[in-house]
């Protein structure tokens, strides 16, 4: 009888903690969910079955300590015997609720573990390493809706090769909210948030130009220019025993330098020493903490959504100097009657984005202003890495410049697809060192991944730089080793052995499909010439350590400094 009054009063514990949960949870989480399910995906029958199944399993008090699910009693014994014995002969369908992650609770989900300092924002990229490593090749987290983490390569292959027209990925929400509250400069949609067909017709108006191969190819003497000043900028500011102080300033100002005469059609000028002036710096700094508050937004109970938070204030602040100074750039370029580039096909780009229509002239110059902000810092934070990964050896820079001998002044679109060994070098980098950690996904259909049943709807994170990582995908996969990609060819330059890593499908800096960044053929072009300009003259060594942070991207922590030393 003690047994059976044990019961009852367990029972009776649990259905008062039923309606507890009911109030204080089911409430909360009803209409967030639906609002985010509903705008991230077009199939609302499919997202209001996975919104259910989300529901039911937050008024579950059934605690199970693997699966990592939070709170909650456990079921009595009585309970549990009381099932019928057919049940437990069916073959049990694992959900998302089965697969394994930090403990949740009500609320805040599994966001708890950055509230009490256990791991940092800045560190995330460090913690998913050390997440896989606990929980295997999938892991749940939960936000305002729940998070599948996949580390698993044939899971990635399955989620990012999904022949999707439109993929679909969620929205960079700050970005999105602050835009929203500034009609008088932003359309209704925009490039980095836009979903479906509108995604679709302003990718292909405002992005053809930087993706034609012709135009990218009549743009290479531009830059090999371009980086002719950059050597002579190093040659100019390294100090006596030839160390560049803080190497990410002037890597900002030859990124901006390009990208403003790819998408322009004119030089700025950014690489003489007199316009290292106060406006660019400025920009430079703006665009780097954007990118920081933007990786800070994806943490924390997200109040900026609702009251104007210090994050929020300091993201609005960097955002309208990147708005003033690049259009006041572009209006320079529109008031000049002749552009200074004199290829008409770069011209090309920037007066076809202007002349496009059935765009808004709003969404034109946001367009081109994301642009240009999204390529200073990626070639920045993507040219450090390589140089770090490159002063691990000196044998390897000789390569490069035996590469390049031949050129006498510019090199050619022949001589860059003839750079097997640099190529080599950077398709290395991207492995090791990405500045994209994970790339995300909405699933648009029913998916099993690594067992476990996912409906669409459901919001994936595939995260290829632990894959790149990982020795089941690559031999020796901690070292830089760019003869990896090379394949073996006889004196005849005929492939008689094509080497292929078993995760070569997962090195994705720029994503991949219909999704992926417009921008990647213009940074290979701009890393081939500006290192083989590079070590052409010189040997380098990098004189501080190199630490990593999570600011959106993956970019450096502290102030590089690199020792340029002439080649001899």
């Amino acid at each position: 009888m003690d047994c059976i009054g044990s019961d009852i009063e367990m029972m009776d514990i649990s259905s008062t903690y039923d309606r507890t949960m009911s109030v204080t949870i089911v409430l909360f989480y009803t209409f967030v969910t639906l609002f985010m399910f509903l705008s991230y995906n077009p199939k609302p029958k499919k997202i209001i079955e996975s919104i259910r199944s989300f529901l039911l399993h937050l008024l579950q008090h059934n605690s199970e300590e693997g699966g990592g699910s939070g709170g909650g009693l456990p079921a009595s014994p009585s309970a549990r015997n009381a099932q019928p014995d057919s049940d437990e002969c069916l073959p049990k369908v694992k959900s998302i609720w089965d697969i394994p992650g930090p403990r949740r609770l009500p609320l805040i989900g599994t966001k708890w573990r950055y509230f009490l300092g256990r791991q940092r924002y800045a560190k995330v990229h460090e913690t998913f390493m050390q997440m896989h490593r606990r929980y295997g090749p999938i892991m749940l987290d939960v936000d305002t809706v729940p998070i599948v983490n996949l580390f698993d390569r044939a899971d990635m292959e399955k989620v990012l090769k999904y022949p999707s027209r439109y993929p679909f990925r969620p929205p960079t929400e700050i970005i999105e909210v602050y835009r929203s509250s500034r009609p008088d400069r932003f359309g209704v949609t925009n490039l980095i948030n836009a979903q479906g067909e509108k995604w679709h017709e302003l990718r292909m108006k405002l992005t053809t130009g930087i993706t034609s191969r012709r135009i990218l190819q009549s743009f290479i003497p531009s830059v090999n220019e371009i980086c002719d000043d950059f050597v002579e900028l190093i040659r100019h500011q390294r100090t006596e025993d030839g160390t560049i102080r803080n190497f990410q300033d002037i890597a900002n100002s030859v990124g901006l330098e390009i990208i403003c005469c790819l998408v322009l059609g004119r030089r700025m000028g950014y690489l003489t020493t007199n316009r290292q002036n106060a406006k660019f710096m400025r920009l430079a700094e703006a665009v780097k903490d954007s990118f920081v508050y933007i990786g800070e937004s994806y943490y924390g109970f997200k109040l900026w959504k609702y009251v104007p938070t210090q994050l929020y204030r300091n993201f609005v602040r960097s955002e309208e100097i990147i708005y003033d100074t690049i259009a006041e750039i572009v209006y320079e370029a529109l008031e000049e009657e002749q552009l200074n580039c004199p290829d008409n096909d770069v011209k090309h780009i920037f007066i076809s984005i202007l002349q496009t229509e059935g765009l808004d002239t709003k969404e034109k110059i946001s367009g081109i202003i994301d642009l240009i902000t999204s390529a200073i810092e990626t070639l920045s934070n993507t040219l450090s890495f390589l140089l770090h990964n490159l002063s691990q050896s000196v044998q390897h820079q000789r390569e490069i410049a035996q590469e390049f001998n031949h050129c006498v002044q510019n090199i050619t679109n022949d001589d860059l697809v003839n750079a097997r060994f640099t190529k080599a070098c950077i398709q290395e980098s991207y492995r090791l060192s990405p500045t994209t950690p994970c790339l995300a996904r909405i699933l648009e259909e029913d998916f099993q991944l690594s067992g476990y049943h996912l409906q669409a709807g459901t919001l994936v994170l595939c995260h290829t730089r632990v894959a790149c990582q990982s020795e089941d995908n690559f031999h020796n996969a901690d070292r830089f080793l760019p003869d990896r990609w090379l394949e073996q060819r006889d004196e005849n330059h005929n492939v008689i052995n094509k080497r292929q890593e078993p995760g070569a499908s997962v090195v994705l800096p720029f994503g991949i499909g219909r999704r992926m960044c417009p921008g990647q053929k213009v940074i290979d072009i701009e890393l081939t010439l500006l290192v083989a300009k590079i070590f052409q003259n010189f040997e380098i060594e990098y004189r501080s350590p190199l630490d990593t942070q999570f600011q959106f991207l993956l970019a450096p922590r502290t102030p590089i400094e690199i020792r340029f030393r002439d080649r001899t």
